[in-house]
């Protein structure tokens, strides 16, 4: 069974927090401040694509003002379908608003201990161990460069993590902190050597590129100039608002919507007017921060009601969802952790996410925190089986055994129960015995199992290794890059 089969969930739900008017009235606010305060984009590059298609440019400010004609253009080139290569097909992921994924989280920089909880900075192994943690779950579907690789060189060090994430899962690649084209380039060849070639990668890229917007209204140089070059190559580009509600956006949940709505869309048509039909995500993680500390708060609920908003502004624009779901502020495993990040997704995947990033991280995405993973695995299936709801047909509502076992009978070992008890969920992690077997058992907590399966995931050997001749050509790849960025 492929990997996507278990991911499926049919046609959902939906949380709908707004009306098709207020949609409407949200999508005209953003054609209204782009078309006449315009965002900044710092790529000469970017800007002279803008000019060429109708924009207007002011040079000297950097800012390009887009008129709404323009991005409606531009978001009729979207593609009608996208699909994120697994480095097997067996982990391909179509976003087709049927399948829900979570990948592991990105750009934390220390690791905690599963042993003893202590936290260090982090290096190339935890990004390997965080894959290989990836691989063995059945509800992670996508791998990333979750955390810094710091003990490589600066140069190369997203390389690295790329050359660790592949090394350790056949699953799809979440690649995040490219700034240079040199980097990207290096990352293609890697990417194309695994696909097969160049025609093969566009046919099923096997990462995906998050490139993150500057709030409010702005565009990097280097965001723009990688996003045009991946594009270029077939990657699927998720562009990342990351606005905070009364620091770098309004106070108000509709007026923050707007100022993410409007990076995100100048973004988008700066690719589909450069290179119609281009694979481009609907990202993003917008959120609140505590105003008496200044601290990160990513799984607030205000922040959790902008991503649902921002799902229901994907499916407007017809682009499959991506935002941010997992980033738990919490410092170490338990239960914080463990009830922001339920509620995040149940409100991520309700509002319309094909797939949420991520899982794996504590401190506000700082802390690689393995054990954590596995407990996100636990509670995406729990979320899975709700989104899937309620079939009622002839087959499920059982007329037949119901007449036929009538007041006495036992539906235990019936034929019927037999055919659909596999379709109920089954924990895996939490405690569904009696409270003297886990008397018994050694009173362990979930965090100390799912401790245990780190360990016993890590022991284990890698699951699908890279092959060899790929392993030789990603060290000459890496040795390259670091060659050229030392002349």
């Amino acid at each position: 069974m492929a990997h996507a089969d278990g991911c499926r969930v049919g046609r959902r739900a939906r949380l709908e927090l707004l009306s098709p008017a207020q949609i409407a009235e949200i999508h005209a606010s953003t054609l209204d401040v782009l078309a006449n305060v315009g965002c900044t984009f710092h790529s000469r590059r970017a800007l002279d694509i803008l000019l060429e298609h109708g924009a207007e440019v002011d040079y000297e400010t950097t800012v390009a003002k887009l008129p709404g004609d323009l991005i409606e253009q531009a978001l009729s080139n979207l593609p009608a379908r996208v699909v994120l290569g697994g480095r097997t097909p067996d982990y391909d992921l179509p976003l087709d608003r049927e399948h829900i994924y979570i990948s592991s989280d990105g750009c934390g920089v220390f690791a905690r201990d599963p042993g003893n909880g202590e936290v260090r900075p982090s290096r190339k192994q935890d990004v390997a161990d965080a894959a290989k943690v990836v691989q063995a779950l059945d509800h992670v579907s996508a791998t990333s460069a979750i955390v810094s690789a710091q003990d490589c060189p600066p140069q190369s060090r997203v390389l690295h993590e790329f050359d660790a994430c592949l090394r350790n899962s056949a699953k799809h690649t979440i690649v995040v902190s490219i700034k240079e084209d040199w980097e990207a380039r290096g990352l293609i060849e890697m990417a194309r050597a695994v696909a097969g070639g160049a025609q093969e990668l566009k046919t099923r890229p096997v990462f995906t590129a998050i490139i993150c917007t500057v709030s409010p209204l702005h565009q990097e140089r280097f965001g723009m100039d990688l996003a045009l070059t991946l594009s270029e190559a077939g990657i699927p580009v998720s562009f990342y608002p990351m606005p905070i509600l009364g620091a770098t956006a309004p106070a108000t949940l509709a007026g923050a919507a707007v100022v993410n709505n409007a990076e995100l869309l100048s973004a988008t048509a700066l690719v589909q007017l450069a290179l119609p039909g281009a694979p481009v995500i609907h990202g993003g993680g917008p959120t609140t921060m505590h105003m008496s500390s200044g601290a990160y708060a990513s799984n607030s609920p205000e922040a959790m009601l902008l991503r649902a908003l921002q799902g229901q502004m994907a499916t407007f624009y017809g682009m499959p969802s991506w935002f941010g779901a997992g980033a738990t502020t919490a410092k170490e495993p338990g239960a914080q952790a463990a009830y922001e990040n339920a509620i995040a997704m149940v409100v991520a995947y309700a509002g319309g996410a094909d797939l949420t990033f991520g899982t794996g991280l504590l401190d506000g995405s700082r802390i690689l925190c393995l054990e954590n993973m596995v407990i996100d695995d636990e509670i995406l299936g729990m979320v899975k089986r709700i989104l899937r709801g309620v079939e009622v047909s002839g087959e499920t509502l059982a007329l037949d055994v119901i007449k036929r076992i009538g007041f006495g009978g036992d539906y235990l070992f019936d034929r019927h129960t037999r055919t659909h008890v596999h379709e109920l969920w089954q924990a895996r992690l939490g405690d569904t015995g009696t409270f003297d077997a886990w008397v018994h058992g050694g009173r362990k907590s979930t965090v100390e199992k799912a401790r245990e399966r780190v360990e016993e995931i890590l022991a284990a050997p890698v699951a699908e290794p890279l092959p060899e001749d790929l392993e030789r050509e990603f060290a000459q790849v890496i040795a390259a890059a670091e060659r050229a960025a030392a002349t």
